[in-house]
């Protein structure tokens, strides 16, 4: 049994757009490359939300509207949103601009669109309505063409990413052959003490599968080295799974789309934003930037789709005429491939003080789609696994406003980090539909040669020590201790080195003990700063329990406990 949980739009009011001036550099076109001839055509997005209203910038392009809400399976009707949140997302993904003079197209102007209508008029709706949204999907890709599904919304995880319904559904989505494209959630801060958390990220964000996207400031303005994570932007890693999450960041802050006039949110004081005798709303939030994303994928698929076809007249020109044979359209690259490609490209991003951003916060980095782009359009889906189907070499780097960014050249699978400057290079097992992100053996991997067992990943280097969530050669937060599985009790734990103390999660409907709008899990000592897990008994883990007040005891059996920190009595 899995409670049918209340769903919402994962999207913030309003938001400076920084000290840049937006009319110079609108933050949806200097992204990712909208000068790069694509336009998402040929390609539908399935926009899971609250509606998308009518507008010149959508043209004949909404190709439908079917309304979930409150159990309904899926009721055809007009294109509106009584909420406006659809319509924004709808705007990022594939607004034309002809309203704006371009100023506020999407990144994709090209794309279709297909309204599945699940949140209402106050941006909420139920888990098992979303879930009959993404089975309609799947029933109707070949009938309206779509390849991509966005999801700008979630709900707090209940439970493991095993049983959680929804994420399961995302998975079969995911096996059948959509790129599902999820907001990671805004709870990267707590708005009370305005501390920052970890594991903050949303249902159905956690999907192993799914291509996770965290919020990103550009400041407005068209280079990189001024770009920072948002702090209400979820961190992972995902609760009781522990899976490396956002997968990566897109720009979510103060973006303006598509406003959908009359609706809940265009109602509200300071959303609007005036344009001539035009109105558009201007949010901020993972919801954002999960849309952008969805735009580039649409790009990708095109650019792939576009690469083949250019490739193939080459090759048929330098034949006799007689030997020439019809286009057959290749393989559609899979959402595996799509999220691996994005990641790869992805530039890093750090704070003000200059620090990276560890992988739970900004995973591979900001999305770069003139890199992504390149290089979706020099791959060949014909190729077989262990088969080289990079056509082309492309420079590990990407210009921006003048400044070179390197490209990350890593791959977060589950909680490895791979890296290397090949890594996409071979197409790999792992970037099939039927198999689930993050899985596979990855300790008897060769590089180039298929494993017997197809279970088995072909990567390049992958070293032990470099986990996401718990290893040493990582730049990431010091202060966080994972320890696996909820489910086995092995759960996280903070130190006393963590912002929020004695808290570990927060939020106002989640999992735990509610202290205020903290959530404590187990038992507080009687100093309140340390946390007691579950009871002493080889699986749990005890956290401040001995003298030393940043002492770990954890460990799996009663002769394979590890003790990490300095301890009393000089144990080490």
């Amino acid at each position: 049994m899995s409670i049918d949980a209340d769903v919402t739009a994962s999207a913030l009011p309003g938001g400076s757009p920084g000290p840049g001036n937006i009319d110079v550099v609108p933050d949806v076109t200097q992204i990712l490359g909208s000068v790069s001839g694509f336009t998402g055509s040929g390609v539908a997005v399935a926009i899971i939300d609250s509606g998308v209203a009518s507008s010149f910038d959508f043209g004949l392009r909404i190709l439908a509207q079917y309304r979930f809400t409150n159990g309904a399976p899926g009721v055809p009707s007009l294109p509106y949103d009584d909420y406006g949140h659809g319509t924004h997302v709808a705007g990022l993904i594939g607004s034309s601009g002809v309203t704006s003079d371009q100023k506020y197209a999407g990144v994709a102007p090209g794309a279709k669109l297909l309204s599945l209508k699940v949140l209402d008029r106050y941006g909420s709706g139920r888990t098992s309505d979303v879930i009959n949204a993404l089975e309609f999907a799947v029933v109707n890709k070949a009938r309206f063409g779509i390849q991509v599904v966005n999801l700008s919304l979630g709900h707090p995880i209940y439970e493991s990413a095993k049983t959680d319904p929804l994420v399961q559904a995302v998975e079969a989505t995911v096996r059948s052959g959509l790129v599902v494209v999820v907001a990671s959630g805004n709870h990267g801060f707590n708005p009370v003490t305005g501390k920052t958390g970890y594991v903050g990220v949303t249902s159905p964000g956690n999907a192993p599968s799914a291509l996770t996207v965290g919020a990103a400031l550009t400041n407005n303005t068209p280079t990189r080295t001024d770009d920072r994570l948002a702090d209400y932007s979820s961190r992972g890693p995902s609760w009781y799974d522990g899976i490396a999450k956002p997968d990566i960041l897109a720009p979510g802050h103060g973006l303006v789309s598509n406003d959908a006039r009359g609706s809940t949110l265009d109602d509200l004081a300071g959303l609007v934003v005036q344009a001539g005798f035009k109105s558009y709303l201007r949010l901020s939030g993972s919801s954002m930037a999960a849309g952008v994303v969805s735009g580039v994928a649409a790009l990708m698929i095109e650019a792939n789709q576009s690469g083949a076809r250019q490739r193939w007249d080459v090759y048929q020109n330098s034949l006799r005429r007689n030997l020439r044979t019809a286009f057959q359209p290749p393989p559609v690259l899979s959402g595996n491939a799509i999220k691996a490609l994005l990641q790869y490209s992805a530039t890093p991003l750090h704070d003000d003080a200059g620090a990276i951003y560890g992988p739970l916060e900004q995973g591979a980095g900001l999305v770069n789609g003139v890199g992504a782009i390149a290089l979706a359009y020099n791959i060949d889906t014909t190729k077989g696994a262990g088969q080289y189907w990079l056509t082309s070499e492309t420079a590990p780097f990407t210009n921006f406003g003048g400044s070179d960014e390197t490209w990350s050249q890593s791959i977060f699978w589950g909680t490895r980090l791979l890296r290397g400057t090949s890594l996409v290079d071979l197409r790999q097992v792992a970037w099939e539909d039927n198999v689930v992100w993050g899985t596979g053996e990855l300790n008897t991997i060769v590089w180039g040669t298929l494993s017997q067992d197809e279970d088995n990943i072909v990567w390049g280097t992958v070293l032990d020590e470099d986990n996401i969530v718990w290893g040493t050669s990582l730049p990431l937060s010091t202060d966080l201790a994972w320890a696996g599985n909820a489910e086995l009790e092995d759960n996280i734990v903070w130190g006393t080195a963590m912002v929020w103390d004695d808290n570990i999660v927060w939020g106002d409907a989640l999992v735990g003990f509610f202290n205020g709008l903290n959530i404590v899990w187990g038992t507080l000592s009687s100093d309140e700063d340390n946390i007691v897990w579950g009871t002493l008994d080889e699986d749990n883990v005890v956290w401040g329990t001995f003298d030393d007040e940043d002492n770990v005891v954890w460990g799996t059996s009663v002769n394979q406990t590890r003790v990490l920190g300095t301890t009393t009595g000089g144990a080490r």
